[in-house]
């Protein structure tokens, strides 16, 4: 019976390993992966579009301001 357990144990404790170094490597890998897809494909800065923005905000203001004087 001892034997049976022992082996039992000896079965999870490799099984575990098996598992964890696999997670080790899945993690490994994944973080090279993306070191790579990041330096072959960075990403695009899209310009600050400040200026139709800011104009915008005027417009709008310009329309509240129309609509209260002519409300009123």
């Amino acid at each position: 019976m001892e034997n049976i357990v022992a082996q039992g144990f000896n079965f999870m404790l490799v099984g575990m390993g098996v598992v964890f170094a696999f997670l080790i490597l899945m993690i490994i890998t994944m973080s090279i992966v993306s070191r790579i897809i990041t330096t072959l494909f960075p990403e695009k800065e899209e310009p600050l579009a400040s200026d139709s923005n800011a104009g915008n905000k005027a417009r709008i203001a310009a329309a509240i301001a129309i609509a209260k004087a002519q409300a009123s």
